[in-house]
This record gives C-alpha cells, structure tokens and sequence, in this order.
C-alpha cells in the first residue's frame, strides 16, 4: 500500500465518522423536538424560502411573506421601545401549514424561541404580539448571555415577554390585574411541564400571572425599569 493510498484511507475514515455524528446529532435533535434548529442552520435544505434579510417562510403555501414582514416590523418596534435598538436579529422559520409544522416536529405550541439566534413561528403564531414575545425572548437570551439563561428564572423571561408583547388576551395592567393566581415555576423545564405550557395554548393563569407580576415592578421601579428588574433576579 502506498502512502498516498494510507492517506486516502484515513481521510475516509474521517469523513465518515464526521458524517455519521452529523446523522447522530440530527435524529438526536429530531428526537428532542429540535428539529427547528436543524432548519435553522440550513433553512433551504428544509424547503424554506427567504423573504427577508433572516427571515424564512414555507413555500407554495399561498403566502408571499409580506403579512410576516409588516407583522415583524410591528413587533420590533414593541421590542425596541423597552429594550433599545436590536443589535442582531435572530433567524425566524415561519410555517404556514400543518405538514410543514408536521416536519419541525409536529409542536403545539404557537413559537419557540431557541437561544439568542432563533425562533420558529408555527401555522397559528403569526400575530404582531406572538411575534413580539418571541423576539423579547431573544434580545433578553442575548443579554443574560448561555450561562445566564440557565440560572434566570422562567416566570421572569416569560413574563418579561409577555409584558413587551402587549399581548390583549392578558390583563396587563398593574392596578388591575392579579398576578397571585399560582405559585409560578423558576425552573425552565418546570414551567414547560407546567399546566400553562399543556396544549400549546398560553395559558392565562401562568403567561398572565407572569406578566402581571412584571407590570406591578415596573410601576413600583420606575427609575430602574427593565434593566432593575433584569439585574435583580441575574445570578452574580
């Protein structure tokens, strides 16, 4: 065997093993309900097709993209008027249809917001205000940074969402609403086993309590704001 053969050989070698983690770490992730962030990273290999600067939709389902569009238009102006100017927008998937959400998993959920650099918005999850809470999520990811995400509690980053969103199926309004419903989760994997995540449905007794308690610290801190209440429950 020559050399050149040995080398040929090893690279393979290395080729497959490379190729077969790839396929491992894809059905790992398809197991997981990941499957957006496969499409995340190759949108076009999912049939997705861009029609903004990071913006994605599916094809061939009579929309063009322009309701999406103007739709994140709205919602990054209710985003950039608590947090600022968005420095980095995240990737968005949009499905339109139940067989394209079939192949992200098949979620219940209206969005999923994935880290600081993506979310996917299923067929029912195109309002301005669904919009708005998932990028909330991702410009507070950003901030808080990977360690930070962890140690946050999720009635705050879901609070903090809801309340920027100005979603109208909450009452959001510190004087009246009633954020002592239920004892609310910290964890983040409490609060997606939580009655408020069954369904897929936002839950008024866990989103709405959620962002209640956050309209009633914000009208207690009006100095501080956003900022006060973020750093107050950030671990050091």
């Amino acid at each position: 065997m020559t050399q050149a053969t040995g080398r040929a050989r090893i690279w393979r070698r290395v080729l497959l093993s490379v190729l077969a983690l790839v396929i491992g770490f894809g059905i790992g992730l398809a197991v997981l309900g990941l499957t957006p962030v496969l499409a995340g990273l190759c949108p076009k290999c999912f049939g997705f097709s861009k029609v903004g600067d990071h913006i994605y939709i599916e094809p061939n389902a009579g929309a063009d993209g322009s309701d999406i569009l103007r739709r994140y238009e709205g919602a990054t102006d209710r985003v950039e008027a608590a947090f600022g100017p968005i420095a980095a927008h995240p990737r968005v998937l949009v499905c339109f249809t139940q067989t394209c959400n079939a192949l992200m998993g098949g979620h219940q959920m209206l969005a999923l917001t994935y880290g600081d650099k993506l979310f996917y918005l299923g067929p029912y999850g195109h309002d301005t205000a669904i919009i708005a809470h998932e990028l909330a999520h991702v410009v507070l990811h950003a901030q808080l940074g990977v360690r930070g995400q962890h140690s946050f509690p999720a009635w705050v980053d879901e609070g903090i969402a809801t309340y920027v969103s100005g979603d109208a199926r909450f009452n959001l309004d510190p004087a009246t609403c009633d954020d002592a419903q239920v004892d609310l989760p910290v964890a983040d994997h409490d609060w997606r086993r939580s009655a408020g995540f069954e369904a897929g449905k936002y839950s008024d007794l866990y989103y709405g309590s959620a962002g209640c308690k956050v309209a009633k610290w914000l009208k207690a801190h009006p100095v501080s704001g956003l900022d006060g209440l973020i750093a107050s429950h950030r671990t050091p």
